[in-house]
């Protein structure tokens, strides 16, 4: 049995927040500046920024207007992690754009005036920045950044002032989790500024085993320095991780082999399945994928089932508005179907 770090490292992300010269900050800017902004910053990443460049981005994003999206709409978004819920609260002047393979989203006045992110499959921090920071040199050419020589980039919360930068990792981490050695660990990258959180970020549970990394640090230290930091702290991790694994397979086989493989039973055959018990168990049959106990022939698409099973997800899956049991019964058979399309034993 082995792994490397895209058994633990499910995406990497790295956000810029950004603010303009001369605006109030998006919790006071209640008017048509704010929709302005977001005009502006659509028009600026759909040209050609790489212009002359044999790897230029196409020009494929989108803008979604929070007024203008469904409520089920924008939880889809959100459990995709490509908006926030304090966007979803800006209803009138709040906007997203997005790219058409979802990797880069740009928000617009949700805490910062632009929040721009790139999340990549995998452990692809350094990809990540230089595809964002292209964007951000596109945005940087229409509109002038609230900037200060001696702090940087200015954030609405003092925690974001310098970079403005976050790097971060999912990681899947059920071998720490299972052991209760995952505190240690968070211990150790606490002292190197680290944090970890839940699936869906500050205050959130972690769900399917699932934690974001990210650094805490960003006035005084440079992009560079965040990302090898933040790297360093998720290689850490991952080892320990990858260490915990093996231990926990040594210690109790039968008993884990079991509980992976009825997990698996109850996934393939189940009539109702709640999101909670959905996550419980989809993490225990990701743990069998990566001990060899379930034969998996597209990884990537269990990953997306993560995303697939979430409440507003399943909803847009089913075209209708559904119920609570309702939707709990089309979970349970869209999961069955796909996972029976995609593992054996």
């Amino acid at each position: 049995m082995t792994g490397n770090y895209n058994d633990v490292v499910v995406t990497s992300r790295v956000r810029l927040a950004r603010n303009v010269a001369g605006l109030p900050y998006p919790y006071k800017l209640n008017d048509n500046r704010a929709i302005q902004l977001a005009r502006k910053v659509y028009e600026a990443i759909n040209k050609p920024y790489a212009e002359g460049q044999e790897n230029a981005e196409s020009n494929d994003y989108a803008m979604y207007r929070m007024e203008s999206i469904s409520d089920n709409s924008g939880d889809v978004l959100r459990e995709k992690h490509l908006v926030s819920a304090d966007l979803l609260e800006n209803k009138k002047y709040g906007a997203a754009i997005i790219g058409g393979d979802e990797t880069v989203s740009i928000m617009v006045g949700e805490e910062d005036h632009i929040r721009e992110q790139c999340i990549l499959q995998g452990f692809k921090l350094t990809e990540a920045y230089h595809k964002i920071n292209a964007i951000d040199d596109a945005i940087s050419k229409s509109v002038q950044f609230a900037y200060d020589a001696k702090l940087g980039y200015l954030t609405s919360c003092p925690t974001n002032v310098g970079t403005g930068m976050r790097a971060s990792a999912m990681m899947f981490l059920p071998g720490l989790s299972i052991t209760r050695n995952l505190e240690q660990c968070v211990g150790a990258v606490a002292r190197l500024h680290m944090t970890i959180r839940g699936v869906y970020g500050e205050g959130s549970e972690a769900d399917g085993y699932l934690y974001q990394i990210s650094n805490q640090k960003t006035l005084g230290v440079s992009e560079q320095e965040i990302l090898s930091s933040v790297q360093s702290s998720i290689g850490h991790i991952a080892d320990a991780e990858l260490r915990a694994r093996d231990e926990l397979l040594k210690a109790n086989g039968n008993a884990l082999k079991d509980r992976i493989l009825r997990a698996y039973g109850v996934l393939c055959h189940a009539y109702m399945l709640d999101s909670k018990e959905f996550m419980k168990l989809l993490a225990l049959v990701k743990l069998g994928a990566y001990y060899g106990l379930i034969k998996v022939s597209d990884g990537a698409r269990l990953e997306k089932l993560v995303t697939d099973g979430q409440p507003a997800n399943i909803m847009n899956l089913s075209g209708k508005a559904l119920s609570g049991e309702d939707r709990d019964v089309f979970r349970a058979g869209y999961v069955a179907k796909t996972l029976k399309s995609i593992c054996k034993r």
